[in-house]
């Protein structure tokens, strides 16, 4: 770990960053060693209320008349118990009290512990969130600690609404110090007035990310294209994000295919949600974040710091700090010309040529729905009509629903096309969903039929040590031998079937272009080398080196 500052000091570290001034605590062991560093520090004010029923109402009445967030600080045992009553009335006139309370780390609800009360569920009226700091061990442990104080102490100061920050007590006397972790960031706030940060853009490499989201009226997207352009950086992202603007770069394509593009961005402008696209985490790395978003609130990813919030819309943000007179990048240009240079290998049988042919084929103005993981991955490789509208259940990102989901866009648009991708786990997994009655021949479902959870086999950490001994549980590998031929007819589904590459080629067209008078099901059925050779291809075809491969990806992921 790089220093010896415990959690105790990177929470004042943090409340003195924000600027808080005065401290309400109540006597008690487990918070000794934060009152006895904040009682010697001139920048807080400090009042000592025995009663923390009252001492909670008293940092009310300060807060009346500062109209600033207040702390109040208690030990373990009952004595927060006695805060509700405040924390309550505070949650009703949103006062921003900023409750710490100060946990015995070895203690937990098994082991008979004196002074344990559980704070991991609390009402729903007393507070907006609530936060509980790991005992620092790790330098990961300082990154989540900071990250959870940014959050709750956003709340507090920017949403004006009452926090809860549980905090492992530390009682080594000996490390008392005037000193505090100089390590941290502050996440700055802003709403609207903030012309200020546009020379942070200035002469650097910076880009725009989207992760998943809905779609984007035309205004909203004209705002980030000429944003954009404007600036001549570019978007990364995948196909959920639903962006068709200018400057869109396929995320997967420019950090897994290309080969050498190591100019990452130095600062990402950060909007829409989860993205279930990996290898975003390359891009994250080591960049400065702001993050974009109407509701304000705290989401980063990859564990890099939101250096800024920005809660606006996000039209009013790229209207807002478009390119009037600064000196345009080369950024966009020079990742464009990588792109450009970009060339297939011949595939296998396998996830990625089926999604090669399904982008080339697909029919304009329809819709398509990828499972999790390798659906996902793969059709990132390729471009789509910007007509199209992709959809992926990454918010809980399991193995459940894509059928489902599939076949409610299919209902709810029966004129329009639409296509699923899915392997055969996630499909027999949620199977029941095509004997739904009202299916009509609008959809198309394409089930990726490698006898297993490929994703398992693709992964060089297990694959290097199990290998097939991965199937017996992890991968799940030997069920549903026959494939889905009976339940798709059953189903009143036409159904089309390919072994070889060559079935493959000759049924796709007709499969995305003919008529039907039923809906299709279209199953593929891969090889677990095919597979591995498939992605292994395209990942390192147009790359000299390996090492920001899958492989790498999952280790951050993990971590």
């Amino acid at each position: 770990m790089k220093n010896n500052f415990n959690t105790v000091h990177y929470l004042i570290a943090l409340l003195k960053a924000f600027g808080v001034k005065n401290i309400v605590s109540s006597p008690g062991m487990q918070n000794s060693f934060f009152n006895a560093t904040v009682q010697e520090d001139k920048d807080f004010r400090c009042f000592s209320v025995i009663d923390e029923r009252s001492a909670a109402y008293v940092a009310t009445g300060i807060y009346f008349e500062t109209c600033e967030p207040v702390v109040i600080a208690c030990t373990g045992a009952t004595a927060a118990r006695n805060y509700m009553s405040a924390m309550t009335e505070s949650y009703y006139r949103k006062i921003p009290l900023i409750v710490i309370t100060f946990f015995n780390p070895t203690s937990n609800k098994y082991n008979l512990s004196p002074q344990f009360t559980d704070r991991s569920v609390s009402q729903n009226d007393i507070k907006y969130l609530s936060v509980e700091l790991p005992l620092i061990k790790t330098d990961e442990d300082i990154v989540k600690t900071i990250t959870f104080l940014n959050v709750a102490l956003i709340e507090a100061f920017h949403q004006r609404k009452v926090v809860h920050i549980n905090c492992p007590a530390n009682l080594d006397f000996n490390n008392l110090r005037k000193d505090l972790p100089a390590d941290i960031w502050k996440t700055d706030y802003y709403s609207k007035d903030f012309d200020d940060v546009m020379q942070e853009l200035e002469n650097t490499d910076f880009a725009v990310f989207i992760g998943s989201h809905e779609r984007f009226s035309k205004e909203e997207e004209s705002a980030i294209s000429e944003f954009v352009e404007s600036w001549n950086i570019p978007v990364f992202c995948d196909h959920t994000s639903q962006y068709h603007g200018s400057n869109k770069i396929l995320i997967s394509k420019a950090f897994a295919m290309v080969r050498n593009l190591r100019n990452k961005p130095n600062l990402l402008i950060d909007i829409g949600k989860i993205s279930g696209e990996y290898i975003y985490t390359n891009v994250f790395k080591d960049a400065k974040v702001w993050r974009v978003s109407n509701d304000g609130l705290y989401a980063g990813r990859s564990s890099r710091p939101l250096t800024k919030i920005f809660g606006c819309t996000e039209k009013y943000f790229f209207e807002k700090l478009k390119n009037t007179k600064c000196k345009k990048s080369d950024y966009y240009t020079k990742i464009e010309e990588s792109i450009k240079n970009i060339k297939y290998p011949e595939l296998p049988l396998c996830t990625a040529l089926v999604c090669q042919n399904l982008a080339k084929f697909m029919p304009k103005n329809s819709s398509l729905h990828l499972a999790i993981l390798n659906s996902l991955r793969n059709m990132n490789f390729f471009d789509l009509d910007s007509s199209i509208s992709v959809n992926c259940n990454v918010g809980g990102f399991g193995i459940d629903g894509p059928v489902s989901t599939l076949v409610g866009q299919s209902l709810v648009n029966p004129n329009k096309k639409c296509f699923g991708v899915i392997g055969d786990l996630a499909f027999f997994y949620d199977m029941n969903a095509i004997g739904q009655r009202d299916i009509r021949n609008n959809l198309r479902i394409i089930v990726i039929n490698n006898n297993k959870g490929m994703e398992f086999r693709i992964g060089e950490e297990l694959e290097n040590i199990l290998e097939d001994k991965t199937d017996v549980l992890i991968a799940a590998g030997g069920h549903n031998k026959g494939g889905a031929i009976g339940w798709a007819k059953s189903c009143g589904f036409e159904y089309l079937q390919a072994k070889t590459t060559d079935e493959f080629v000759y049924q796709i067209d007709s499969f995305c272009n003919d008529s039907f008078d039923k809906p299709v099901l279209f199953e593929v059925f891969t090889s677990t080398k095919d597979e591995q050779d498939g992605l292994h291809l395209m990942w390192k075809h147009n790359r000299d080196k390996f090492e920001e491969g899958l492989i790498k990806c999952y280790k951050t992921v993990v971590k």
